[in-house]
């Protein structure tokens, strides 16, 4: 069970990593080679150099991007990255100048890229980070430290020769998609012989890698699919996860035990997360007062539910830390709702909000007889 968390939690698990290589490796057994391939259609790269669980989701979502990445100009010098390494023999040597002139002639093509502009340098410096913090290079000498500020500095890499795995395979030509919805597309991800898999995949991957799944019709196939294998479905997830298949009306959630939690968990000891729990909890109580309940999905508007998040800051403000007594109310009704968003606990539309299931999984409230007094703790 290690090992499979092991594998999801991470993008790759290279042998200079020491020991969890060769456990992962020792552990891959036909069984869990045959409920990777069938049940999630991914493919297990394992070689000598690393291992590979390549976690295509069902549908992309906005979590789903490099967390350190902030334009599109770091993805593109990333792709221009990932074309260079092609060309340098594993364990060869270059200079940070060769890949900047050839970065500067690759991305230019699609967009506008100086490296001599102050913002165009963080991004290559963001982007040469992230490469190393993969295992993907390597400095031999120098340091990106300050580099954004003297772009004529000279940094001397080594290439690991891991750059090759980084990028998904994929069975078909995609080099006609012009938007991620047409990624999506079965025709893509699946070779002729393999889409019969695509509902299995698509739902073992919905529960695995999203927070929720939702259906808003009653003969959605997924949700046909779920609720008539669902003692299947449950069997296979608990073999390699350990967790709970809940299935409601319109969702589904796999529950990760307590002692088996691995990843973003909600909710978790962040702050954040327990303010998310004070608003949920005054969404249940307040829920005849919020919406029309007579009317399925439940929505409100924004300016109310900006109102209860409001409210609910100083209804438990003794109990939260400085920052959050302390912070603007603009700022802290926009964390609370792109954290309720993120967990598929609320939707967004113009200017309302659907209340989800999983806003009514968890709420919290401190006991009446609770002396929270006002700990920064």
């Amino acid at each position: 069970m290690y090992e499979f968390v092991r594998l999801l939690e991470s993008f790759w698990i290279l042998r200079d990593e020491g020991q969890d290589y060769f456990r992962v490796k020792r552990a891959v057994t036909s069984d869990m080679k045959r409920f990777i391939g069938e049940f999630t259609g991914w493919k297990l790269i394992s070689n000598s150099k690393l291992i590979r669980l390549e976690k295509i989701p069902a549908e992309a979502e906005p979590f789903m991007g490099i967390s350190c990445f902030e334009t599109i100009l770091d993805y593109c010098l990333l792709c221009a990255l990932l074309m260079f390494l092609d060309d340098i023999s594993d364990g060869g040597q270059f200079l940070l100048s060769e890949f900047t002139e050839h970065a500067e002639k690759v991305v230019s093509k699609e967009i506008t890229v100086d490296l001599t502009k102050y913002s165009d340098r963080k991004s290559l410096v963001r982007v040469m980070k992230f490469a190393e913090d993969m295992g993907m290079l390597k400095i031999s000498e120098g340091t990106l430290v300050n580099l954004e500020n003297d772009i004529n500095r000279e940094i001397l890499y080594e290439n690991t020769g891991v750059s090759g795995y980084f990028s998904l395979h994929h069975d078909s030509d995609i080099s006609g998609c012009r938007t991620w919805q047409e990624l999506e597309s079965p025709d893509i991800l699946y070779s002729d012989n393999d889409r019969g898999f695509y509902r299995t995949n698509r739902v073992y991957r919905r529960l695995i890698l999203q927070p929720a799944m939702y259906w808003e019709q009653k003969d959605d196939p997924d949700s046909l699919y779920l609720k008539n294998q669902r003692a299947s479905i449950s069997g296979h997830l608990n073999k390699y996860l350990d967790g709970r298949l809940d299935i409601c009306n319109n969702s589904a959630f796999y529950m990760l035990n307590e002692d088996n939690v691995f990843g973003k968990v909600h909710p978790s000891d962040k702050m954040l997360s327990g303010i998310v729990l004070f608003v949920c909890g005054e969404i249940r109580e307040r829920l005849y007062e919020l919406c029309d309940v007579s009317r399925k999905p439940f929505i409100i508007r924004k300016d109310a539910f900006s109102e209860l998040i409001r409210s609910t800051r100083q209804k438990y403000s003794d109990g939260l830390s400085k920052e959050y007594r302390e912070m603007s109310d603009e700022k802290i009704i926009t964390a609370v709702t792109s954290y309720m968003i993120s967990w598929k606990m609320i939707e967004e539309t113009d200017d309302t909000y659907i209340l989800r299931d999983g806003a009514f999984r968890a709420s919290g409230k401190y006991p009446k007889d609770n002396d929270s007094g006002k700990d920064d703790e």
